[in-house]
């Protein structure tokens, strides 16, 4: 029990770091994921394929 305040502070900046990266990697995206969600996707095919059938 005498290491319990060091594992404490191991996950807490375990906890700090991620979120850090995960923003960071948000902003990193997010241009791309403006253009993607602005880019129009065109339908290739109004029927869907029958797999399977002869």
């Amino acid at each position: 029990m005498r290491n319990l305040p060091a594992f404490v502070a191991v996950g807490v900046l375990g906890v700090v770091l991620g979120l850090l990266g995960s923003v960071g990697l948000a902003n990193a995206l997010s241009p791309s994921a403006k253009e993607a969600a602005n880019t129009k996707v065109s339908e290739q095919g109004t029927e869907a394929p029958l797999y399977g059938t002869r």
